[in-house]
């Protein structure tokens, strides 16, 4: 019973967003409220006490202006909910005060008036309260605190009158003021629906953001290591070798493979195998720390690093200090047949590419580069120049 005539409690988000959309029509209507305020008294000017026209219109020009300046300091709020909970109460007090002077003009009303600046006044006041419906409801009780000060004058005002047919106008302007309730509090169910549906589809719309980027991730990242896989590998190669084709800059790949780990997974079995194979990732990691380097696992024991704009001399450099790295860390391997430590074979090529997307003559000068560190004995850096 109780949602049929008072509006339902919205969650946080929505709530700040009805107080934001409040402030954001607050100079709106601060301004037209101004004019509105000069207009009626312009009108009622002929028949009204001068004195107090000049006196109420003083009166909301300043109220008017103080909101005015509030308004403008929204902006500069606290993000916190407490923050922005003050901010709405603070905007429904300051409606509630309009409110009460625009009731006050009420009270300069004499029956004696011609009928056209009777009329007048009945128009200023269903006006100012259809001109605030927009701007006022989409937080509920601002709007309420604005029309029903002035609403409820005028009606006052008008039981006061003895002449026949007050009674039933008054009875009709509160069958309006009861409809304007009605009218807003659907208006504002409608507005909370609304901003309900557009937050639960951008959260929706970020887990499929999210969902798509772990996804992007999973399809260009090696499961065990956290290095790019193959398919990455060979699109960023690809890319890089058309970029350094225009800019006329050397491109390096290194090719990678651990010593006999075929017998290591024999010797200590798999689980140790993929420790031994973080390890490594992590070492290609740490040297390949540029941004625009790139480390990737493209086999069991095959490891690659891209190095774009690095020359031979400097890849033959990061090449032996990786090498020597694997060496630091003293991995123990009683099944290798050439140390009884793990070690690494590291093919190396370097081109200018002169051609577009040939990026497969550097790949197949380090892997024959690779190979032929293997047939010389393994634990080695060779280099080799695509043709």
């Amino acid at each position: 019973m109780r949602h049929l005539f008072l509006p339902e409690n919205p969650t946080p988000a929505v709530r700040a967003e009805q107080i934001r959309l409040l402030y954001s029509q607050g100079s709106t209507i601060q301004i037209l409220g101004i004019v509105t305020a000069l207009v009626s008294v312009s009108a009622l000017w002929p028949v009204a006490d001068h004195t107090l026209l000049i006196i109420w219109l003083c009166i909301m020009i300043s109220v008017s202006l103080v909101r005015l300046g509030v308004n403008s300091k929204f902006p500069e709020r606290s993000a916190s909910d407490e923050s922005l909970a003050i901010w709405g109460n603070l905007y429904i007090a300051g409606t509630f005060v309009s409110g009460v002077i625009w009731g006050m003009l009420a009270f300069l009303y004499d029956p004696s008036w011609p009928a056209p600046y009777q009329v007048i006044l009945f128009i200023v006041y269903t006006g100012i309260t259809a001109g605030a419906f927009n701007t006022n409801s989409s937080l509920f009780w601002a709007f309420p605190a604005f029309y029903l000060p002035p609403s409820l004058c005028l009606m006052f005002v008008m039981l006061q009158q003895s002449e026949q047919g007050f009674f039933e106008l008054t009875a009709l302007f509160g069958i309006y003021v009861l409809l304007m309730y009605v009218t807003t509090l659907r208006f504002h169910k409608r507005l909370t629906s609304s901003l309900k549906i557009r937050f639960n589809n951008e959260q929706l719309a970020t887990r499929l953001e999210d969902a798509n980027r772990n996804l992007s991730q999973l399809v260009e990242r090696d499961e065990l290591t956290g290095l790019h896989n193959r398919r990455s590998m060979d699109k960023f190669l690809a890319s890089e070798w058309n970029r350094h084709h225009r800019n006329r800059l050397p491109l390096s790949l290194l090719f990678i493979d651990l010593d006999y780990f075929k017998q290591y997974n024999d010797e200590y079995g798999h689980q140790e195998g993929d420790k031994c194979l973080l390890k490594v990732a992590n070492l290609l990691q740490k040297h390949a720390q540029r941004s625009t380097d790139m480390a990737a696992r493209f086999g069991g024991e095959e490891f690659a690093v891209i190095l774009p704009d690095t020359r031979e001399s400097e890849a033959l450099l990061i090449a032996h200090r990786i090498r020597s790295g694997l060496q630091a860390l003293n991995i123990p391997h009683t099944g290798s047949e050439i140390t009884d430590r793990v070690t690494m074979s590291i093919g190396v090529s370097t081109a200018i590419p002169r051609r577009l997307n040939a990026e497969e003559s550097l790949v197949l000068a380090a892997d024959q580069a690779l190979y032929r560190a293997k047939d010389e004995g393994r634990d080695r850096v060779i280099t080799g120049s695509p043709r």
